[in-house]
């Protein structure tokens, strides 16, 4: 039995959510004692690449990466039209530049977010749980990829705001957790999300609508993502019920997922 296709896939993927998030506070903490004058830039970016490193590993050796998601095939390429909407919906304020340097911590910074949480959440985590049922896995995947935001306050991010952060996390894991399952590959959800993450720090929007362009892509995300899943289920649902032998009302994930 192998970290993949666990006997208890739940217990599986909580433990991977739990170790993700001692991690992050175990590395917010070390920075603070070692680099007390770090910036709250620097001390994200150097815990980040450490979990990013640490999931690589892991993918690496459970040679998980097909299950995880990682096939340069795209399937229904459509259904990325309206994360990319979401992605570049900040770009109708134009952009504010920083200066050079944290400008390359934020592109170095959002492009190793995109890749470590889509490849814990959307890929591991998600690969782990789907034997549990494509619902269970988009509800449990999108959880822990909220709770693992909450650690933020630690780099000195305002309680309330991490809060409102998580519900959104969450929105947005449903959401790109649908999409995941019926591409069948995590590639453009990286793209996507370094380019939500680096455009929503770098808008020149307005604060009322730099939050209106984030919650309201939230939102559509999430409503986005269970259309997708329903529409999933009530074609598993037919096939099954057109199938001889076959039993009424299940739900598969389709086979490019």
């Amino acid at each position: 039995m192998s970290l993949l296709t666990p006997s208890r896939p739940r217990r599986v993927a909580v433990a991977l959510g739990a170790a993700n998030i001692a991690a992050t506070v175990a590395g917010a903490l070390a920075v603070a004692a070692v680099f007390p004058h770090a910036s709250e830039w620097t001390a994200r970016l150097v815990v980040l690449l450490v979990l990013t490193a640490a999931v690589t590993v892991v993918l690496a050796g459970t040679r998980g990466w097909p299950t995880a998601g990682f096939h340069a095939r795209v399937a229904q390429p459509r259904l990325l039209i309206v994360p990319a909407v979401v992605a570049l919906a900040p770009l109708i304020g134009g952009v504010r530049l920083p200066g050079a340097g944290l400008l390359a911590v934020f592109v170095l910074g959002y492009a190793a977010t995109g890749f470590f949480e889509e490849a814990l959440f959307r890929g591991l985590i998600l690969g782990v749980l789907r034997p549990a049922g494509v619902w269970p896995a988009v509800w449990i995947s999108s959880a822990l990829f909220a709770a693992a935001h909450l650690p933020n306050m630690l780099f000195g991010q305002a309680p309330a705001i991490t809060v409102a952060q998580a519900v959104g996390t969450f929105c947005f894991g449903v959401g790109y957790a649908a999409v995941r399952l019926r591409t069948g590959s995590v590639w453009p959800l990286m793209v996507l999300h370094f380019l939500a993450d680096l455009l929503l720090r770098i808008d020149a929007l307005p604060g009322w609508a730099h939050w209106t362009v984030m919650v309201g892509g939230d939102t559509l995300l999430l409503i986005y993502g269970l259309v997708l899943l329903r529409r999933n289920g009530r074609a598993a649902a037919d096939s099954a019920a057109a199938a001889p032998g076959s039993t009424r009302g299940s739900t598969r994930v389709p086979a490019g997922a």
